[in-house]
């Protein structure tokens, strides 16, 4: 009985411990809103921005640090994808407002170190560029 306490509360140590917090820094953004028609705009063009994001998986959320703060919490991860030209993460979330919001980072894989990260909810999506930090474990 006292092993399988012990394991639990390994398992239990092991999976908060292994959580990480991935951090960016965004260069600029871009934003295109939702028409009354349902179509799309056009990208705005790309305006500079320094603001930092945190994604921390061992509270499920991303931060970005902007005038306002803006808080997703992360309900739901999807499998990583990867084509030939990029990998893209995407996770569905909900904003401090209430609303459904999907974000997805978009990596190149021709070596470049330009990411990009999309927040795109019913009525808007907005574009970051984005400098990878690094992660704490």
């Amino acid at each position: 009985m006292n092993r399988v306490i012990a394991i639990i509360v390994m398992m239990f140590f092991f999976q908060f411990g292994s959580a990480q917090t991935y951090k960016f820094k965004t260069t600029g953004f871009s934003v295109s809103q939702k028409k009354k028609s349902g179509e799309w705009t056009a990208w705005t063009k790309t305006q500079p921005t320094e603001l930092l994001i945190n994604l921390d998986r061992s509270k499920n959320r991303f931060v970005v640090y902007s005038e306002i703060i803006q808080l997703y919490n992360i309900y739901k991860y999807e499998d990583k994808k990867e084509t030939d030209k990029e990998t893209t993460n995407r996770y569905f979330c909900v904003d401090n407002e209430g609303l459904d919001t999907v974000i997805t980072i978009v990596a190149p894989k021709d070596g470049s170190s330009r990411k990009q990260i999309y927040i795109a909810n019913e009525e808007m999506m907005i574009e970051y560029d984005l400098v990878y930090l690094g992660e704490n474990k």
